[in-house]
């Protein structure tokens, strides 16, 4: 997120297609969660959709006319992330003219998600670990503790077991915060989301300028399909928001208005986070290639299924796997979008 704090009230919660196995379990468990107290600690890569998964926890929890309250750990340093925390009094510190109430008082009746909580300093690790098991916070300052109900999530990148182990994270914060854990899939591990979630992130866009949602060519589809992503959701919607700036109006999104990185479809150098594993590759070029194979064959699975040399059952069960139904590759279905799964 742009802003270190987000602001209290229910906020608008994207409403983004999911298809993929991998995404639908992890709904499932968001759901399943979300009428409890329990913490919930968000794992995933950045750009990967946590803030948006704890948004819809927030929304589907008892606590929905409650606020919901941001903060991104990362992006502020620890003084100030400890005045933003549990408020202060005024004269605490130089520049603190006045009372300020802080986010876990802004949060009383909601949730509050704690935005990349393993960049947290030590020491503020310990006034956190103390707030969550007392349900009550000081004011930098203050002597009294004020109660507040707030529900927490936290979220981070990081592999915060090896950080335990490393001295970097408190083992008993862990472990209150690790109460219900739920990690979000990267986008490459879910593949079967990228055709409607391209589409609806450029109708988003579309939307806010005004102007009718493009059609994506299948060319530029395959190059989306072949991509890594390794800025996840975060970096597709960045594309999309490229595109639609480069397309004319009323002109589909093709090959020509994505980005060099799209377009050259390169592998990231061996050893990166984000070199793929065999079975991960394979999928990417099985997948491209299936699509073209019913493009080609109008859609109709026995010819494809004689062109790739499988059965009907075959290319039946290869298209379950990873997503692709036959209407997804022909021309018709450019422009639809389907509903988001329900778990």
């Amino acid at each position: 997120m742009d802003d270190p704090v987000a602001g209290a009230g229910p906020p608008p919660v994207p409403e983004l297609p999911v298809r993929s196995g991998a995404m639908r379990r992890a709904e499932a468990l968001a759901r399943r969660v979300a009428g409890s107290r329990a913490t919930v600690l968000l794992l995933g890569e950045t750009g990967s959709g946590k803030e948006v998964m704890a948004r819809r926890i927030h929304r589907w929890s008892p606590r929905r006319t409650g606020p919901f309250v941001a903060v991104n750990c990362a992006a502020l340093p620890e003084a100030l992330l400890e005045s933003e925390l549990f408020g202060h009094r005024r004269g605490a510190f130089t520049g603190a003219h006045r009372d300020h109430p802080g986010l876990f008082a802004a949060a009383h009746g909601g949730t509050l998600l704690l935005d990349e909580v393993g960049e947290m300093a030590p020491a503020l690790q310990a006034r956190l670990l103390r707030s969550l098991e007392e349900g009550a916070v000081r004011p930098v300052g203050g002597i009294a503790a004020r109660p507040v109900d707030v529900r927490v999530i936290a979220a981070t990148h990081r592999d915060l077991v090896s950080e335990v182990e490393a001295g970097r994270f408190r083992r008993d914060l862990y472990y209150r915060l690790a109460v219900f854990p739920i990690r979000i899939p990267p986008l490459r591990e879910r593949r079967e989301d990228l055709p409607a979630l391209a589409a609806a992130l450029l109708a988003r866009h579309a939307t806010r300028e005004g102007r009718p949602p493009p059609a994506l060519r299948e060319e530029a589809l395959d190059l989306l399909l072949a991509h890594r992503w390794p800025g996840n959701v975060r970096e597709l919607d960045n594309e999309m928001c490229r595109a639609l700036a480069l397309a004319e109006p009323g002109e589909p999104v093709g090959p020509e208005h994505l980005s060099e990185a799209l377009r050259g479809a390169g592998l990231p150098p061996p050893g990166t986070a984000c070199a793929p594993t065999l079975r991960e590759e394979l999928e990417r070029i099985e997948a491209v290639l299936i699509r073209r194979a019913l493009r080609a064959h109008g859609g109709r699975r026995a010819a494809t299924a004689r062109a790739l040399g499988l059965s009907r059952e075959g290319l039946w069960k290869k298209l379950r796997r990873l997503g692709l139904e036959p209407d997804q590759a022909s021309p018709r279905a450019r422009g639809s979008l389907p509903r988001e799964t329900a778990t």
